[in-house]
């Protein structure tokens, strides 16, 4: 068997195994509910979502954006952050007694009118509202401006 040479195992390249520690999937876009609040009066709840067809599209857009690093993905239109939390005259929401005062308020457009509302620390975005209708951020036409 001349010429035969086996093929050592230290000359392949080290391929490290996945693990759901790496850093790739670690630092990826995650979803908290822990500020969620029902209580508004434009706020919605999920089986209100259900009910008016809008929770599966929220739950599919909400998985796209698991896919990637949350600061990769704001686009000023679908999903956009706020300097704080809109004036009173801006708003027909009030500011959440348990949410932190210097949290970075933020929007995911669902569909039509409909929005999801929260703010974001690192990488993970704080559910804070569904907003079925907008209400949230009143567009100048909602608040009597040209």
């Amino acid at each position: 068997m001349q010429g035969y040479k086996k093929k050592s195992k230290l000359a392949e390249p080290y391929k490290k195994k996945p693990s759901v520690n790496d850093e790739a999937r670690t630092s990826n876009f995650k979803i908290s509910f822990q500020y969620l609040d029902t209580t508004q009066k434009f706020g919605s709840s999920f089986k209100d979502w259900q009910n008016s067809g809008l929770l599966s599209f929220a739950l599919e857009t909400l998985q796209g954006y698991c896919c990637s690093p949350l600061w990769e993905q704001l686009d000023g239109d679908k999903f956009t952050t706020y300097k704080s939390f809109p004036s009173n005259d801006k708003t027909l929401f009030k500011y959440p007694k348990n949410v932190p005062e210097d949290a970075q308020w933020a929007r995911i457009h669902i569909n039509g009118l409909s929005v999801i509302v929260g703010h974001i620390v690192k990488d993970t975005f704080y559910i804070v509202f569904l907003d079925k209708t907008h209400k949230f951020f009143l567009t100048k036409k909602d608040r009597g401006e040209k």
